[in-house]
């Protein structure tokens, strides 16, 4: 069963391992999906990409998150309405496991097993216990260098 929890952006600060730098983004359309024990939220982060700015910090996050999805150490939302409908979802659920789907559109779409902690200030941050998969990078248009899968194609 899915759950929309809230449709309209919402600022979503994104915390990296190694020192590397921090840098906000955000979020549209978060849902929560639950299957079992398993609760997955989603975020969909695409429109941060689609700025005409390409030197926005919203687009430099986003990008910097396609390239190094492996590197995210946490997920800060100070939304208190995701949060309280977050733990309403948690409660129902005996032993859940909570997941993270951050939508990049073409960019890709990565999953974390994340643990969930309430912020003192308000809004939820998520812990990232695990990087889980990649589903759908478009390797291409991140600027990473191309495999000439077409041999016939010539370039000039």
């Amino acid at each position: 069963m899915k759950y929309s929890l809230r449709k309209t952006p919402s600022h979503l600060h994104l915390v990296y391992k190694y020192g590397e730098p921090g840098g906000g983004v955000i979020g549209r359309n978060i849902s929560l999906a639950i299957e079992g024990p398993v609760l997955t939220l989603d975020i969909d982060l695409e429109a941060n990409l689609r700025a005409r700015n390409k030197s926005s910090t919203w687009y430099v996050s986003a990008m910097f998150l396609a390239r190094n999805p492996h590197k995210l150490k946490s997920v800060q939302c100070p939304d208190n309405l995701v949060r309280s409908r977050l733990i309403r979802a948690w409660e129902q659920v005996t032993h859940p496991v909570l997941k993270l789907r951050l939508d990049l559109g073409g960019h890709g779409r990565f999953v974390y097993e994340v643990s969930p902690h309430s912020l003192f200030m308000g809004g939820v941050q998520l812990d990232v216990r695990e990087f889980r998969e990649e589903q759908e990078a478009d390797v291409e248009t991140m600027g990473a260098p191309a495999t000439d899968s077409n041999p016939t194609r010539h370039h000039a």
